[in-house]
């Protein structure tokens, strides 16, 4: 689960874009990962605990910016490649697996996201430990 391999499967011309790897990178993190699946096991959109950090992080990346809509869509589709790597799969097919998010998440930019639910076999596991 590599920024590159998600380029070989969605978009080539992201491959040099150092905007696009830093949000990858950032949402391929365990805890960010752990983040979205809390959220889609409640039933809320995955990025609903995440996006205000997103925002305030990397929104204004010169090569990347998420006030671009088909930005926000290549987010959706990281979101989307990562937590397949762990049995999450949309919800439904098209519109349908959309949801609002919530005045909590403090989105300046999402307004809506994808609902998530363990529908697969993990290919990959988050293992939470108490210290």
């Amino acid at each position: 689960m590599t920024f590159q391999d998600f380029c070989d499967k969605y978009n080539q011309n992201l491959k040099d874009n150092q905007g696009a790897q830093k949000v990858f990178d950032y949402l391929a993190t365990p805890s960010t990962i752990y983040n979205m699946e809390v959220f889609s096991d409640v039933g809320l959109p995955a990025i609903s605990g995440i996006v205000s950090y997103l925002e305030q992080n990397y929104s204004n990346s010169p090569t990347f910016p998420l006030s671009d809509f088909r930005n926000r869509q290549i987010v959706g589709r990281m979101v989307k490649y990562i937590l397949g790597f762990y049995g999450y799969t949309p919800l439904a097919g098209g519109l349908d697996e959309r949801a609002k998010l919530r005045s909590f998440s403090r989105s300046q930019y999402f307004k809506t996201a994808s609902v998530y639910a363990l529908t697969d076999t993990p290919q990959r596991r988050i293992v939470v430990t108490s210290t």
